[in-house]
């Protein structure tokens, strides 16, 4: 008898652990402050690069920082340009969140004057877990895999 009352009450814990993890990631959603930490990329065609350096995608309020690599097609480039990456700072971008299945989020994100993102998508699980896809019109579409983590303006 007392196992399983030991067993039932760790079974809550785990499951208000949970609620909390949703509650302030469901926070980090409305107030629009969180970090998007990539761990690996996947072009169009299907090959998976896992980044070791810090790329990012952060959303501070009403600032948007994205430092991301590129790995695809590109249609035009800057000439004499040999770096690709998806690398802005904006103020001047949509932001429209929607509940997913299961208790996780879509996110969509409308850079107004970036011409290497022109649409950002991230589609985020209850426990964090991020894929995000960036569309460009001069470019193949590229995903990026991660973590949605908490932001700390220090």
């Amino acid at each position: 008898m007392t196992i399983i009352c030991l067993q039932s009450f760790a079974q809550s814990g785990a499951d208000q652990k949970k609620q909390d993890a949703n509650a302030r990631l469901k926070a980090m959603m409305d107030s629009k402050k969180f970090r998007f930490h990539a761990t690996s990329a996947t072009s169009q065609r299907g090959k998976t690069v896992q980044l070791t350096s810090e790329y990012f995608l952060q959303l501070d309020g009403d600032s948007l920082s994205v430092d991301l690599p590129y790995y695809g097609r590109s249609y035009s480039s800057d000439y004499g340009s040999t770096d690709l990456s998806i690398q802005f700072n904006t103020n001047q971008f949509t932001y429209a969140t929607d509940s997913a299945k299961k208790g996780g989020w879509n996110v969509s994100i409308i850079p107004k004057d970036q011409p290497r993102a022109s649409k950002i998508y991230l589609s985020i699980t209850a426990s964090g877990y991020c894929t995000a896809q960036v569309t460009s019109n001069s470019r193949t579409p590229v995903s990026f895999y991660g973590n949605i983590i908490a932001y700390n303006t220090r």
